[in-house]
């Protein structure tokens, strides 16, 4: 299995040969998300982010899964995955959402009404357990575009894979919260580049344990015909 190291250098890579399809597929998906932060208040830009956010990332890793298996882009396959995945993504997106917006009210409650040690204490944990299903489902939205699956075997393969390479699936939710943090001081970066670097770094971390199964599976093979 490769290391999360050696995943970034060949995510590098890989966007420099298609840079032409990262960027269109990030304006693309910009195009979902400044509406929301930009012009909508609030309320209805949360409405609109639980509507589309997932769905339009969904369909970021489709194109580029698509661009990745040596195959061209072809006008209008954004939106054509994005209404291919919709139902399932926007299920996932809505559990996503809870995931959000628990520990966002549970802090709002502590700072603005109740400052008391227990809601504090009650923030934190709530917070730590929110993150940790979070990253239990990093595999989720690759899964429904690398399989074709449905939203709770999506779901569910995620937390497998979370269960049989832990530490490996947290250095890479913690790598994922890093170049979110990091590509966001730059406005502009963000919107061209964000949502396409991000799907090629995770799509190929999660093809990296599918060639890791393999790879026990070749093993076992050769153990049993040594035994016979």
């Amino acid at each position: 299995m490769l290391s999360i190291s050696k995943l970034l250098k060949k995510t590098g890579h890989q966007i420099f040969l298609n840079i032409l399809t990262v960027l269109g597929v990030s304006i693309c998906w910009s195009l979902f998300i400044v509406p929301a932060i930009f012009l909508l208040p609030i309320q209805w830009a949360i409405v609109f982010l639980i509507l589309t956010f997932i769905p339009s990332t969904t369909a970021a890793y489709a194109v580029m899964h698509h661009v990745l298996e040596g195959k061209k882009y072809k006008f209008g396959m954004f939106l054509m995955s994005f209404v291919r995945y919709y139902r399932r993504a926007f299920l996932l997106g809505l559990v996503y959402s809870l995931a959000v917006l628990i520990p966002l009210s549970e802090w709002w409650y502590y700072f603005t009404i109740n400052h008391s040690y227990f809601i504090f204490i009650f923030s934190v944990f709530q917070t730590y357990l929110c993150l940790t299903f979070l990253a239990t489902q990093v595999y989720a939205i690759p899964m429904l575009v690398l399989k074709d699956c449905k939203m709770l075997a999506a779901m569910n393969q995620s937390i497998k894979e979370f269960m049989g390479h832990t530490w490996y699936t947290i250095g890479l939710f913690i790598q994922i919260l890093c170049i979110t943090v990091l590509i966001s001081f730059t406005v502009i970066g963000f919107f061209l580049l964000f949502i396409g670097m991000l799907a090629v770094f995770v799509l190929n971390a999660t093809r990296n344990l599918e060639l890791d199964k393999k790879k026990e599976t070749i093993i076992e093979k050769s153990r049993i015909e040594q035994t016979v």
